[in-house]
Order: structure tokens, then sequence, then C-alpha cells
């Protein structure tokens, strides 16, 4: 059996979508399966309709203070971190709570566009409704930019997420071509040296297909991208490590030879090779 030593996308109790999901749960998991490291990225969602869907500010000390101390009672390296979804009117208050607590890791997310919710069942369709894919994308990649241009994350989360519940608007399949404004946003990846994660999690939805696809990876990697992470969003610790390891099969395809890890923020550039490892079968 081949396990990737990274996951750096996992939810536990503070998200509201993960409630029974709790970090012994997860270091149990990790112990099984012979995963090396988790970086915890519980939803912060700072304002709007979904503010309480996250930790609230009041719970972070904890969950910071929880997660370190479970850290020295296993072997399984802890890091902590969030998930942020941007807003650009609340750019200061999300660096304020970035500054204020010990992080490791930060990914920052878009699943907010104007009213939409576009990573939702009931959002999603209207957000595409009345136009192209390019024209709906553009928009979307036109905050994505401005949240790699924040300089508050160092990992953007699932590139194209979007995708998730788009077959409720069209039956057609997306082609990269109508990524509208993508390589404006990928230019900035490369101009403000921020990374991308890999998210096994669009293995368990409809298309079957990580975020982002295989295009899009190729894209960054000819611009020169030199951060990218694996995650599989758990929401539940039987997810975690989900698909990593052909994901790191993928990128070693495409051509990369380094997967990120982080610790108090800094980026360690790990020899690709060295992320996947042979267990016994469970």
């Amino acid at each position: 059996m081949r396990v990737a030593r990274f996951d750096y996308h996992v939810h536990e109790s503070y998200s509201a979508d993960a409630r029974e999901s709790r970090v012994e749960h997860y270091i149990e998991a990790a112990e099984r399966l012979n995963i090396d490291e988790i970086a915890f990225t519980t939803h912060q969602i700072i304002s709007g309709k979904d503010s309480n869907f996250g930790i609230q500010l009041n719970e972070i000390s904890d969950y910071v203070e929880n997660i370190k101390n479970l850290d020295e009672r296993t072997k399984v390296k802890l890091l902590v971190g969030l998930e942020i979804d941007y807003f650009k009117e609340s750019e200061k208050e999300l660096e304020a709570i970035i500054e204020e607590y010990p992080f490791d890791f930060i990914l920052g997310s878009t699943h907010f566009i104007g009213n939409y919710d576009i990573g939702s069942r009931q959002d999603s369709p209207s957000f595409f409704k009345g136009r192209s894919v390019k024209e709906a994308t553009s928009e979307y990649f036109e905050v994505w930019r401005m949240a790699i241009e924040s300089g508050l994350f160092d990992i953007m989360a699932h590139p194209d997420y979007w995708r998730r519940f788009f077959y409720l608007h069209s039956e057609k399949p997306i082609n990269f071509s109508e990524y509208g404004r993508v390589n404006e946003a990928i230019d900035s990846l490369i101009s403000y040296d921020i990374g991308i994660e890999i998210n096994s999690s669009g293995r368990r939805h409809e298309y079957g297909v990580q975020y982002p696809t295989r295009e899009f990876l190729e894209a960054v990697y000819s611009a020169g991208l030199k951060k990218i992470t694996i995650g599989s969003d758990s929401h539940k610790p039987e997810h975690l490590g989900y698909w990593l390891a052909e994901a790191v099969d993928l990128l070693s395809d495409i051509g990369f030879k380094y997967v990120s890890s982080f610790k108090n923020r800094k980026n360690k550039s790990n020899p690709i090779k060295t992320v996947v490892k042979k267990v016994k079968n469970m």
C-alpha cells in the first residue's frame, strides 16, 4: 500500500460541516495509515450569511491550544492552520487574525463570489445562469486573483472549486479554454510567490476529478509555480489521505519536482520522490 506522508487540508469539529470529527479521531486515522503530518485547516468565515459556519474568533485560542497539546502526545506531526474565506473589504481584519496566533499554515479560499456560494448546490446554478462560462469564471478568478495579491495566504485552496455543482447548470463538459481570466490569476501566483493545492475531494464529487484539473496544473507548472501542497479536504477521518499518493503521481507525471510542507508559515520544498511511502496493507 502506498500513502502520502502529508495531508494539508483537514477539517475538524470547529467547522460546521465536520462537527463530529475531533482532532483525536484524525490522529488515530493517521497512526493507522502511517501518515506523518496533518495540517488542520478549519473554516474561518469572517462575514456574511455563513459566518457561523466556521470557527468563531473567541474559539481560535482553544483550537490552537488543543492541537498544540495533542501534538506533544503523538508521533504524527500536527500543524495549526485555517482555511480562510477571502473578502476584499475585510483584509485588515483577516490580517489581524492571522498575525495574532501562532499558525503554521494558512489556506485561502474564495467560496463566496458576490451573493453566491459557488460551492453550494443551491447557489451554483444561479451563479452561472444567463451568461457564458467564461464570463462567470472571469468573475471568480478576478476575486481569486485579489485573494492572491492580498498576500494573506500561503496556499490557495481548490483553484477551480466552482466545478463541484456545475453539472446542475450544464451537461456539457468544461474545457480549460473556458476558464476566463485564469491566466491573469496564474501570473499573480507567480509574481506574489503564492502556491496552490491539489485537492483530492473532487475525486469524491460528481465529476470524479481533483481540484484543479490536470490542464490547470500543467498551466501553473509551465508558468513556474514553486509551491504546491496536497490535501484531502477531509471532513471526517475516513477520508484522511484520500487519493493523495495518486495526486503526487499526477504532479510527478506533469513534471513537478517538489511538494511543499509548512511550519510557522515557512515553506519547505520536499523532493517529490520522498512524499509517498510504502506501508503494510491495512
